[in-house]
């Protein structure tokens, strides 16, 4: 995976490297020994590593299927099946399954109607409707909202209820044209339609979360002494994991084959709402919204031209019978790979392994993406407006493995933005002091497919942005002319090498690199044939490689440029709050907390009680550090 903050969507992988731990670590070829793999009847296959210096074992098992494997209509659908991955089977997260078949069936057929009901009404006219709603619900007196409670089934009642009981529309309503009615069709009854349909479905979820044991598989885990336990989407790839006591391997190839097999996705309308959510928070993101529009650009044909969390348009219909299909389409056996790095006894986990996971059945093996993105033929720019601070993003498409020269960059981003030797640390944000923090370097969005070697900074007042990506382009352009020393270029080699030793410590890390090794490879032991390849990189080949992408033809460029927060929203209106602040923040928390803040988060019934608790984490994070003032520094303490 790249260093792109993307990796919002998948925050626990991101931070996997800095969880790796630094001990006795195993050399590459004594490792290649050590992987121990099989493969089931079914096309599932095994990597296991016996290491029983600690009575620990970690488990990971990754799909092949990423947002790079969707397609118009349903982007944003493997993130929310990961999502739905949690929500239980039939025998976990129920007292009685059978009594929840109704409820599952009707709230599918009323969230259906819902989709079909808001393409009828068309996204301008349901916006109007929207807002007029949030008008009426603040109508609503001290007494009716403390006998509505928390139910949004009464909310929407006593909403409809009001509507139908106007005499006639408010006049910026009535004054639009084909608002309320065009020809035939009511268009105010089928929105009223909506409503109430929005209403019985959280009707039906309050009465079949009788049956349900809430986050049953999560508690599950946690009570047998798990670690670490968390599952991610990116765009290449899903991935579930667990650290574990060893003697809790079976019960982790149960659970993971039960909701392998047999996944019920309970609660699939207000999850989906969670996921819509998390859209609406890269929406507001400045760093999202300028990465979303760069990569759209950067990209014409690839599938990283999209966000992992999708589209708004995409997820609003998205409905349980898509993901059913696509669960069973992606999530087969044959489509699985597991890593098992521990203190475990390999001919017990294959035993173990084939009891297991060796009834699911295979299913039609699935079509690899094959659209490539086609040479690009000239600079592309996109610049996007916001009241946050100037950010740049600079970069070249390159290719991906197996091409010789995808090596060569791995030393080239170590160069340029690899700690306080590295160039563009010296030369932009120490010599110069034209950035506010170092520039960084890394490739993505991701790297099964040809991506990108991307540059990105922020400019430090009162230097401009055409003078940060003047100067980068300048220090990327001595790379054509300059060889690098000897001395540099065995400097950057023994980071790399250094940086895979520490990684191999570790079950986690071993088991990452085994599986990043056969995921972007094809075989866990070409990760050590390519440390190898980077180990003869020559000064020559930087050049050569700089000069054939380091190219103005090659490059795309991304300005996100400040404008003056609007008049009206600064004299009152909604605080602006640091949403990439409020996630470092959450994401510093200990799992039982973050776990809290989400299961708030899914009670919630309303946008006005989502933004108090955001606020209320805003304030949290403010309080731990993690808000910056105009200087760079926190507003207490420092940043983590």
């Amino acid at each position: 995976m790249s260093g792109s903050r993307r990796g919002r969507f998948v925050p626990v992988l991101v931070a996997l490297v800095a969880l790796v731990l630094a001990g006795t670590a195993a050399t590459a070829d004594t490792l290649v020994e050590k992987v121990k793999e099989f493969e089931l009847d079914n096309g599932m296959k095994f990597l296991v590593v016996e290491r029983p210096e600690a009575p620990v074992v970690f488990c990971a098992v990754v799909f092949n299927v990423g947002s790079a494997n969707e397609w118009p209509n349903v982007t944003g659908i493997s993130h929310l099946l990961e999502h739905m991955m949690f929500k239980g089977t039939k025998m976990i997260g129920t007292t009685d399954y059978d009594s929840e078949i109704p409820y599952i069936e009707k709230t599918d057929e009323l969230g259906e109607r819902t989709i079909e009901l808001r393409k009828q009404l068309g996204e301008w006219r349901f916006g109007v409707f929207k807002g007029f709603s949030r008008d009426v619900l603040a109508t609503f007196t001290d007494e009716e909202n403390e006998a509505l409670g928390a139910s949004k089934a009464a909310q929407n009642a006593l909403l409809v209820e009001k509507v139908r009981a106007m005499e006639r529309m408010p006049d910026s309503l009535a004054a639009m044209k084909y608002l309320l009615a065009d020809g035939d069709t009511d268009y105010l009854a089928l929105y009223l339609e909506y409503e109430e349909a929005w209403g019985e479905i959280h009707r039906l979820l309050d009465e079949q979360r009788r049956f349900m044991v809430k986050d049953e598989l999560w508690e599950t885990y946690m009570n047998n002494g798990a670690r670490f336990l968390n599952a991610g989407t990116s765009y290449d790839f899903t991935v579930y994991f667990a650290y574990l006591p060893a003697n809790r391997l079976e019960l982790w190839l149960d659970l993971e084959s039960d909701r392998m097999a047999e996944p019920v996705f309970r609660e699939f309308w207000s999850e989906r709402d969670v996921v819509m959510e998390e859209r609406r928070l890269s929406e507001n993101d400045p760093d999202e919204m300028l990465e979303e529009a760069f990569y759209s650009v950067a990209f014409t044909a690839c599938p990283y031209k999209w966000p992992v969390v999708g589209w708004m348009s995409d997820l609003l219909t998205i409905d349980r019978k898509e993901l059913t299909a696509y669960n069973r389409r992606f999530y087969a056996p044959n489509n699985a790979t597991v890593v098992l790095v521990g203190d475990i006894d390999y001919k017990r986990a294959k035993k173990l392994a084939r009891r297991y996971f060796g009834p699911i059945p295979a299913q039609e093996p699935t079509t690899p993406v094959e659209t490539r993105e086609p040479e690009q033929q000239g600079e592309r720019r996109v610049v996007i407006e916001h009241t946050a601070n100037p950010r740049l993003m600079l970069a070249w498409h390159k290719p991906s493995h197996p091409d010789p020269d995808e090596v060569v960059f791995d030393v080239i981003t170590e160069i340029l933005a690899s700690g306080r030797t590295s160039r563009l640390y010296t030369s932009i944000y120490e010599k110069q002091e034209l950035t506010a923090d170092p520039p960084n370097c890394s490739t993505g969005p991701g790297n099964r497919y040809d991506n990108l070697v991307i540059v990105s900074a922020e400019p430090r007042a009162p230097h401009t942005i055409e003078e940060v990506e003047a100067a980068i382009v300048a220090e990327i352009d001595r790379l054509k002319t300059e060889p690098v020393t000897e001395r540099e270029l065995q400097r950057i080699k023994n980071q790399i090498d250094a940086q895979t030793i520490r990684q191999l410590g570790s079950n986690l890390g071993i088991a990452f690199q085994v599986l990043f090794g056969e995921l972007y490879l094809g075989d866990y032991r070409k990760i050590f044939d390519r440390y190898e390849r980077i180990k003869e990189v020559t000064a020559e080949d930087v050049m050569r490689v700089a000069g054939t992408y380091f190219t103005e033809r090659n490059r795309t460029v991304g300005w996100r440029v400040k404008v003056e927060e609007d008049a009206d929203a600064a004299g009152g209106g909604e605080p602006e709050v640091d949403m990439q602040a409020i996630q470092a923040y959450v994401m510093s928390l200990d799992q039982a907390e973050r776990m809290e803040i989400m299961q708030r988060f899914q009670s919630l019934r309303s946008d006005e009680e989502r933004q108090a608790l955001g606020l209320e984490l805003y304030e949290r994070a403010k309080a731990a550090g993690f808000v910056q003032d105009d200087d760079g520094g926190a507003e207490k303490g420092e940043s983590k």
